[in-house]
């Protein structure tokens, strides 16, 4: 709801209002990635190499790269309607895009690192 409502502020000019958006929006965030993981932000465990081609994810299983290739099309579209009820000044709607997107993240981070955040 931050998130959304602060782009729907942004166009409106309303600087201090998106500062406390994008504060809310990234607190929630925070807090759910600790609920989940027990760390605020993941480590820079991961490996670098192979980066840019399928095998820089190091996928173990079939459904991983199903999982992602879902989400990322969740993700997507999420944005797509947000923006379209960004401009419309829509609230409610421009909540479902982000709801979508943060959906659409979720499945695939957990299709790439089984962990839900």
């Amino acid at each position: 709801m931050g998130l959304s409502s602060g782009f729907i502020w942004a166009s409106n000019g309303q600087a201090v209002l998106v500062v406390i958006a994008a504060i809310a929006a990234w607190t929630g965030y925070l807090g759910a990635h600790y609920a989940v993981t027990g760390r605020f932000l993941d480590g820079d465990t991961r490996q670098k190499e192979g980066i840019g081609g399928r095998e820089a994810l190091h996928l173990d299983a079939g459904w991983q790269y199903l999982a992602v290739g879902i989400g990322v099309s969740i993700l997507i579209s999420g944005m797509v309607i947000g923006a379209v009820y960004i401009n419309r000044g829509n609230h409610l709607a421009t909540n479902i895009g982000g709801v979508l997107f943060l959906g659409g993240y979720v499945i695939a981070h957990y299709g790439a690192t089984k962990e839900l955040l």
